[in-house]
């Protein structure tokens, strides 16, 4: 991914939620993953503006409390996976990103779907607009919490140094006065042999730590 790409405004995500839901496999809502799972020696983070705490694994990844934004969501408490440098002029890129934020509370899948888009195609864009394709949304429960996750897969060739194929997971979990957003993002080919690109299995394993703040 890139270290960095502007954000999408705000007024696009109010347009995707409220207007266009990105709902592949005809609408199909499929059902995720109920309870947190809680890994041994990963190191936990919390947000409280998202109201969420997450894990992630002790190596590849290092913190990095300001990590940009995905979309419109602005990432905190976040993390990075591992950097490497290419091209002429050389550029600093990531394998990989995450954080969490805040955002005004919605149709869930909707905004979910939203970010999801918005930041595959902030982190895979180059000369040209990567491919995006969201698979259907999985309705998931975190302490008798109602939330969905989202994932996005970005394709793109036009440049050798950035990762051809890369995922978006975007979990959104509904809080009274809010909904708390929680993205990770890793490459998952091409790009240099060295460092290796995350699996899918590496990034929800991450979400897969993730629930309210106690």
């Amino acid at each position: 991914m890139r270290r960095q790409r502007p954000a999408v405004g705000l007024a696009l995500l109010i347009g995707l939620v409220t207007g266009v839901v990105f709902l592949l496999g005809g609408g199909q809502t499929v059902t995720g993953q109920a309870q947190d799972v809680q890994q041994d020696e990963w190191s936990t983070l919390s947000d409280p503006a998202s109201g969420l705490t997450y894990q992630i694994p002790p190596t590849d990844w290092h913190t990095n409390p300001a990590v940009g934004s995905a979309g419109p969501v602005t990432l905190t408490q976040g993390a990075e996976r591992t950097a490497y440098t290419c091209g002429k002029p050389v550029e600093r890129l990531l394998r990989g990103v995450l954080g969490s934020g805040s955002a005004p509370r919605t149709d869930p899948t909707g905004l979910a779907d939203a970010v999801a888009r918005a930041a595959a195609s902030q982190y895979y864009h180059d000369s040209t607009a990567p491919t995006v394709k969201l698979d259907p949304p999985q309705k998931i429960t975190r302490s008798g919490r109602n939330g969905v996750l989202v994932r996005a897969v970005a394709i793109q060739h036009a440049d050798h140094c950035l990762a051809s194929t890369g995922e978006v997971l975007v979990f959104v979990l509904q809080f009274g006065d809010h909904d708390g957003v929680l993205v990770v993002n890793g490459d998952l080919a091409g790009g240099p042999a060295n460092p290796a690109p995350a699996t899918d299995a590496e990034l929800r394993a991450i979400v897969g730590t993730a629930r309210p703040t106690p």
